[in-house]
């Protein structure tokens, strides 16, 4: 047989039972017909097929060798993405990761060399230079100019501080161990601070430290290492970084530093256990390049040094894993407030947690809400929070059975940490009732999340304010030219999110004698205009809530949580007792007010389909016909006046 099998054909049945083997196709190599070529592929095969159990011994060979465990370990990462982003993420969620951690392109410039008058002829590599030539001096009265490669890569960053690492199970304590794993496998690179309020002792602090980075470990390769000597702090200052090269360093290198609370004193001289919120807040000023002393006059100098250290490091996630997780709801079935929008809830939010009962956990809200506020101002508004318990930092994305949860059976459960790197969002809408957060599946209930996600966010103005003056038919109508409305912003966001000309004159015409209100988040990025709409086959009857325009600018469509700023605002605050209002049938967007609204019908004869949310309405009841009666009556005002548009 191996003076027969020709080379190729010993290179294909190599081929194939190497398939068999790993599972994972080998890269086409071409065929020399040379006698070594022949020998090898063609006494492979031979020796397998007259060599009894040859298939599998063979098989484990292959497995066992360098070739056969890299394609073990390509074969494994296939997996793990795969299962990661069917489970965490939508294919637009997927991609919008990926475009964020794409890193610009890198370039070299070329080297400036004055060229000699005269002739001469390129000889390209055909007489390449010594090293000890090309690097001899040279006689020039100028400074010689190297050209170095210029690094722009952005090196992602996830700043966690996890508490009691001392008091958590082996189970709990490998599950985080392995969610920290993953994170640094999908491109985001831990910086993990450990807080202790149980241990009297640097040893001890170390020791969490030990376990958390053996936790880490235990999946795959040692990517985890502690890191010293990095903190300062004075009696008269907080906490500073004074060795930023030592994060650097294993970051870079694809290793996840793990930090003790643990600074160097400088009055004193020695080494002092510190608080955990100053040392997240002094990483967070370092990388944000905060920590560079301005020198008078030199501003300008100061400000591209910033610059340039923000392009070296960005810090897209501070993260909290603790047994308190998220800011509880009032309504403890309602689990954690799902988002925050820092720049709108946290006065309050920080109020109701100061005026309510002092235990362990409160104090740990507070301290978690207090150190996201913080860290969240220096960083830039793409940047986030989560704050999170254990057992959803330890969650897989596998299906798995969960007894230690009350009345939580079988689910397919999502990753906090996971789920937020990959969506920017939180693991559920926050504008989605609760009711559609907790139901029943097979006679098991499945809970809500208990981790909160969190964004600086953006302010929300709601005109008139209904603490000030609740919307009502018979209160004092706005109108849109008031001052406090800027249209021509208005005017924009609306024929952005629609991607149409508004007929502004005779928009003016139709809603200024009956707007209830207006709520802008932000600058205008996202919006809502309700009016006050009188059912034409009912004009006695009172006048009926309507959602006339609701609009969200393109760029933060889907993202940052605009949408439903608005929509809770509108739902929660101005019409708490309902409000309808109407679509286009095919319009993308019906299956996100779908969720949200309590009823829906399809109008017949016309192009809309009806919602509203208020509580207790009766298909074909006295309130319904109301609501169909003004969703059949509004007359669109686009500037084209070719279709029917929402």
């Amino acid at each position: 047989m191996t003076s027969k099998l020709p080379c190729c054909e010993g290179q294909q049945l190599y081929r194939q039972l190497h398939r068999r083997a790993t599972s994972v196709e080998l890269p086409h190599k071409r065929c020399r017909l040379d006698k070594w070529a022949h020998r090898r592929y063609a006494s492979a095969a031979a020796a397998v097929d007259n060599r009894p159990n040859g298939r599998v011994q063979y098989a484990e060979n292959i497995a066992k060798s360098p070739l056969g465990q890299q394609a073990k370990q390509k074969e494994a990462d296939r997996e793990f993405f795969a299962d990661l982003l069917s489970s965490a993420a939508t294919k637009r969620d997927a991609k919008a990761y990926l475009t964020r951690l794409k890193s610009p392109a890198k370039t070299k410039p070329l080297p400036t060399r004055t060229k000699i008058p005269g002739s001469y002829v390129n000889l390209g590599n055909l007489f390449p230079g010594s090293r000890a030539a090309e690097q001899s001096p040279v006689f020039s009265q100028s400074p010689v100019v190297e050209a170095e490669f210029a690094e722009e890569e952005t090196l992602h960053v996830a700043l966690v501080k996890i508490r009691d690492v001392a008091r958590l199970p082996e189970s709990l304590l490998l599950g985080i161990g392995e969610t920290l794993a993953q994170l640094n496998r999908l491109s985001i690179s831990p910086c993990v601070i450990v807080e202790s309020n149980t241990v009297n002792s640097r040893a001890e602090l170390g020791e969490e430290v030990d376990s958390l980075i053996a936790a880490i470990n235990a999946y795959g390769e040692s990517v985890a290492r502690r890191v010293d000597n990095v903190f300062t702090t004075t009696q008269a200052a907080q906490v500073r970084v004074a060795q930023r090269r030592l994060l650097l360093r294993p970051l870079k290198l694809g290793q996840i530093p793990v930090l003790a609370t643990v600074a160097f004193n400088e009055d004193d001289q020695a080494m002092t256990i510190v608080p955990a919120n100053e040392t997240m807040l002094a990483i967070t000023k370092e990388f944000a390049g905060l920590n560079i002393g301005t020198a008078p006059n030199d501003h300008r100098s100061t400000s591209s040094a910033i610059q340039q250290m923000q392009k070296q490091v960005a810090l897209d996630r501070i993260i909290t894993i603790d047994s308190a997780g998220g800011i509880p709801n009032k309504n403890p079935a309602e689990g954690s407030h799902v988002f925050l929008n820092l720049e709108q809830e946290y006065e309050t939010l920080r109020g109701d947690l100061q005026s309510g009962p002092s235990n362990r956990t409160a104090v740990m809200h507070l301290s978690n809400l207090e150190l996201l506020h913080q860290c969240l101002r220096f960083l830039p508004p793409s940047s986030s929070g989560l704050m999170t318990t254990y057992a959803e930092a330890a969650n897989s994305s596998r299906v798995v059975e969960e007894s230690a949860v009350r009345n939580v059976g079988t689910r397919r459960q999502k990753n906090a940490l996971i789920h937020n790197l990959l969506t920017d969002k939180p693991a559920y809408s926050s504008s989605l009732p609760s009711g559609r957060l907790q139901h029943e599946s097979n006679n098991k209930v499945l809970s809500v999340s208990h981790s909160s996600f969190v964004k600086r966010g953006m302010p929300l103005t709601i005109l008139p304010d209904p603490a000030l003056e609740p919307w009502t038919p018979t209160s004092p109508k706005l109108k849109l030219t008031d001052p406090r409305i800027d249209l021509s912003r208005l005017v924009h966001l609306i024929e952005d999110s629609f991607n149409r000309e508004l007929d502004v004159e005779d928009y003016l015409r139709r809603v200024n004698d009956r707007v209830a209100g207006v709520i802008i988040a932000g600058e205008y990025e996202g919006g809502a205009l309700l009016t006050w709409e009188t059912p034409p086959d009912s004009p006695d009857s009172e006048p009926v809530p309507y959602l006339d325009k609701f609009a969200v600018l393109k760029r933060s469509q889907g993202a940052g949580g605009v949408a439903d700023i608005v929509f809770n605002a509108m739902v929660q605050t101005c019409f708490p007792n309902g409000v309808c209002w109407r679509s286009r049938k095919d319009n993308p967007v019906n299956k996100w007010y779908f969720e949200r609204s309590r009823g829906t019908w399809k109008i017949p004869d016309m192009n809309w389909t009806m919602f509203w949310t208020t509580p207790g309405v009766e298909l074909h009841g006295s309130r319904f016909k109301e609501y169909e009666s003004v969703c059949r009556g509004v007359v669109p005002s686009w500037a084209d006046k070719k279709k029917i548009a929402d």
